[in-house]
């Protein structure tokens, strides 16, 4: 795709730039126009994840997520599903390590409806106390099904080898024994301390009435508690790289997580665009593809994995560079020597082909993204945590293409001045073989 496709698909992407609003109590409004499209999605999102939970409080902010759809002051559980599914609307929510979602999706037409609802499930759920003991069982089995599948585990675990007992470390779903005990009480102070004005923003994407939309969206927010300025924006928390593992006795394979911070350059605060594009860049030029150096090499080339890939996690003030891969035990040795031979040689230099591959791949899931209504509010709001501004896809775009090469590497270089953090789980796996693993990789990408 050349530079002029890019831009020709972005600007067909969107009809109109991002529209930010701020209400005087804090909370900001967001209009993402999409002229050519007859749907559109609506979202109340609030800064408030597992990072903001203790030890005795891991898991509450997901609890709470469920239980904001199982009544409000006016509606029922049975009439909130009803409501949405008249209109034939998805309605859904997620948690995760510091934004909490509720949204919907459905016809353009129907956004004053959408927003109405959105607003009642945040603003005025009241958790049934019959409804919360029912749904905390339904949680607690959720808990556990992830608890009993090492992929997953080995997903939780990253987290505790990235972090360590920081409560980005903690898993978002929290523990089975936080789960059983919590209370009424316990949601309502949540909602008290984290469900702020300054912590919220009310977005809507698609083809809709933007000024009716926020004419709307005010009427229906003005008095939300918190009338104290935007939240203060989060601190990056300490990377620790670790190594854990958990063995799983009844499968065959490894299931291997490696992780490393990026940090930004010198100068540059969390919230830069540039280096953040240029960090997505080095994991989708990594191994962001069939071709991709890391997959080729070690599936294509040396059959060590089936699953070879690697990816980025980001939030407002973390980026992190994952390597995920499965394999058997016999072939963890070549696997870690593969890749950090490959991570050293990304940190020397970068192959200019494959820049041109992990630019268009970035370009194209950003227009991608920009022409889905979900997606480009989602992105939108992403991007407004993160810096307090939204770009739009052209600008995207444009600062994607812009980046060199010697940006990139200097992504691998200074994410390899970190130890990795490794977490495996599966057959033979322990903090022992994980910290041998740990020792393997390290060595391997001096």
């Amino acid at each position: 795709m050349s530079q002029h496709d890019l831009h020709s698909a972005s600007a067909a992407a969107s009809a109109g730039a991002p529209v930010l609003r701020t209400l005087a109590n804090g909370v900001r409004l967001l209009a993402i126009p999409i002229a050519h499209v007859r749907s559109a999605s609506v979202g109340v999102f609030l800064r408030v994840g597992s990072r903001d939970e203790t030890e005795q409080s891991n898991g509450i902010s997901h609890v709470l997520e469920h239980m904001a759809f199982k009544g409000t002051a006016t509606r029922s559980v049975q009439e909130i599903n009803l409501d949405a599914e008249r209109l034939g609307a998805d309605v859904n929510a997620f948690t995760s390590k510091d934004t909490t979602g509720y949204f919907m999706s459905g016809l353009a037409r129907h956004v004053p409806q959408f927003l109405e609802m959105t607003a009642d499930i945040v603003l005025n759920s009241t958790f049934p106390e019959a409804e919360l003991q029912r749904e905390l069982e339904v949680i607690r089995q959720e808990a556990i099904e992830y608890a009993e599948d090492p992929q997953e585990t080995s997903s939780e675990l990253l987290d505790r080898a990235i972090w360590g007992a920081h409560p980005m470390g903690m898993p978002v779903i929290g523990t089975v024994e936080n789960i059983e005990r919590f209370t009424r009480e316990d949601l309502v102070r949540h909602v008290q301390a984290h469900y702020r004005a300054g912590n919220t923003v009310v977005a809507a994407a698609g083809d809709f009435d933007v000024e009716a939309f926020f004419a709307l969206a005010a009427r229906l927010f003005a008095d939300m508690p918190g009338a104290d300025g935007q939240a203060v924006p989060a601190a990056a928390p300490p990377y620790v790289g670790r190594s854990v593992g958990q063995r799983f006795g009844r499968v065959s394979q490894v299931f291997l997580n490696l992780a490393w911070p990026v940090v930004p350059p010198a100068g540059e605060g969390v919230d830069g665009q540039r280096w953040r594009h240029a960090a997505s860049l080095a994991t989708i030029l990594f191994g962001g593809g069939m071709s991709a150096p890391f997959t080729d090499t070690v599936r294509e080339r040396m059959g060590l994995a089936y699953t070879a890939h690697s990816t980025s996690e980001s939030g407002d003030a973390w980026f992190n560079f994952i390597v995920h891969a499965i394999t058997t035990p016999d072939k963890l040795d070549a696997l870690m020597a593969a890749t950090g031979g490959l991570l050293r040689q990304h940190a020397g230099a970068i192959d200019p082909v494959h820049l041109e591959r992990a630019k268009n791949q970035l370009a194209v899931s950003r227009v991608r993204a920009s022409e889905r209504t979900y997606a480009a509010m989602e992105r939108a709001v992403e991007d407004l945590f993160v810096r307090g501004a939204v770009a739009t896809p052209q600008e995207t775009i444009a600062l994607i293409e812009a980046i060199e090469g010697d940006e990139v590497r200097a992504v691998f270089e200074r994410m390899l001045q970190h130890p990795p953090a490794v977490a495996i789980t599966g057959k033979g796996a322990n903090a022992r073989s994980a910290r041998g693993l740990a020792s393997a990789l390290a060595a391997a990408s001096a």
